[in-house]
């Protein structure tokens, strides 16, 4: 950043710090403000690329100090979410442990000294095993086969160790509780689900943290972005590294959500008329794009150079707030031939999703395994529900609004009870 761009972005981040009479805070927020000011910088940095990139009509003298302010405004972002995910996870993870050691001394009984130090043993190893695979996973051999081997051995274990204790078959079957490596597979199969626990319960977190938010998402999207412009610099041969080309597909994905969650908490408050235009208007950019992820995984000779124009135009948008000028998708036979293939993928993919909560319950049934009574039934409807659901919003695009005007109706019968008491309140 050049020596004229300091003042403007030190002092959006002095004026929220503490007073200079009180010294401890002073003291304890200077790494904060450091760490705030150089990731400010960092984001700033990206000018030259956003500049170069940018429509020759644009003047990018009038988006110069705007493009600084939200670099600032976006650097304070980024370190309180990661802060507030920071906590968020520690009190995830002492319920994790909590839970793991619930399950394994009231579920699974492992309370003998010996069947401890198994447990604990076979899971040190079992880790040790699955950090050294996540550490390669850069070599093929490792992301397509040993990870997932590893994967499967985990949460294979869970599924032992469920059926063991609750199946009611063979003998064979009714003394797999009794083996001297059950409580290796007890232990590593409790942690392995209370992962994927802990996973969903950070994310889901956050992700509430993320919606509830009363503004635009420009801060996400601004640092996403320029992110992507940071990434798109092909090598000598012309083609992007492997790992950026990997980077620019999960960040556009960021990109969409953010654009189909955020675009519709501007109409919050509106008509649902108005709520529904706006929520097409989201979905329609976030399939515009989940439409350039393509111009990356299938690049032609000038695919780079009008994918940054394209991120180039979306970072202006939001600079600017002129969120009417949103990416639409485009209606030309070329693009049309390669949204085909995504389409169809997407399709497959929630098929899927929609249909495995009642594959695996097909499974543990023809297991023998039997949950008890309110359980069972219970199972069936959430997986019956959730099968449903998502074949509704495959089938119909435009289900979340059509959901959400049935609930707008509802809440206007007057034979509710919250309307109900209304009405007859004097």
């Amino acid at each position: 950043m050049t020596e004229e761009a300091v003042p403007p972005v030190v002092e959006p981040i002095a004026s929220t710090t503490a007073p200079a009479t009180v010294a401890e805070p002073v003291e304890d927020e200077r790494p904060y403000l450091a760490e705030m000011f150089g990731l400010a910088k960092k984001l700033d940095g990206t000018w030259p690329l956003f500049a170069r990139s940018l429509d020759p009509a644009t003047d990018p003298a009038c988006l110069r100090g705007r493009y600084r302010a939200v670099a600032a405004s976006t650097a304070r972002w980024s370190i309180r979410r990661r802060d507030a995910e920071g906590n968020v996870a520690l009190y995830a993870l002492l319920l994790m442990i909590a839970i793991v050691c619930t399950a394994l001394a009231m579920v699974f009984s492992v309370d003998s000294w010996q069947e401890i130090i198994r447990a604990v043993g076979g899971l040190v190893v079992f880790l040790r095993i699955a950090w050294w695979s996540e550490s390669r996973r850069h070599r093929p051999l490792f992301r397509l086969l040993v990870d997932p081997l590893v994967n499967v051995v985990g949460f294979g274990c869970f599924l032992v160790a469920v059926y063991g204790r609750y199946a009611s078959g063979p003998p064979w079957v009714v003394d797999l509780a009794g083996r001297s490596w059950m409580p290796i597979a007890q232990s590593i199969g409790v942690f392995c689900a209370t992962t994927v626990l802990f996973w969903g319960l950070v994310n889901g977190v956050m992700w509430l943290w993320d919606r509830e938010s009363p503004t635009f998402p420009a801060e996400p999207l601004f640092e996403h972005l320029t992110t992507i412009l940071a990434r798109t610099e092909p090598d000598r041969r012309g083609h992007l590294p492997p790992k950026a080309r990997q980077e620019i597909l999960t960040l556009l994905a960021k990109v969409a959500v953010l654009l189909r969650v955020g675009i519709p908490a501007a109409a919050r408050g509106g008509t649902s008329l108005t709520r529904a235009v706006v929520r097409a208007r989201a979905i329609e950019a976030s399939r515009a794009v989940i439409d350039l992820q393509l111009w990356i995984a299938l690049p032609s000779p000038t695919t780079y150079d009008e994918f940054r124009t394209r991120i180039a135009e979306l970072t202006r948008t939001i600079l600017t707030g002129e969120y009417d000028r949103l990416p639409s998708r485009e209606t030309t036979p070329e693009a049309m031939r390669r949204t085909w293939h995504a389409r169809v993928l997407e399709a497959a993919r929630t098929l899927i999703i929609a249909l495995v909560p009642l594959a695996v319950l097909l499974i543990v049934h023809r297991l023998g395994l039997t949950l008890p009574s309110p359980f069972d039934d219970g199972a069936l409807i959430a997986a019956l529900a959730w099968a449903v659901v998502l074949l509704l919003g495959l089938l119909d695009p435009n289900f979340p609004t059509h959901l959400a005007a049935v609930r707008d109706l509802t809440s206007l019968n007057p034979f509710t009870e919250k309307n109900s008491g209304r009405r007859l309140s004097p």
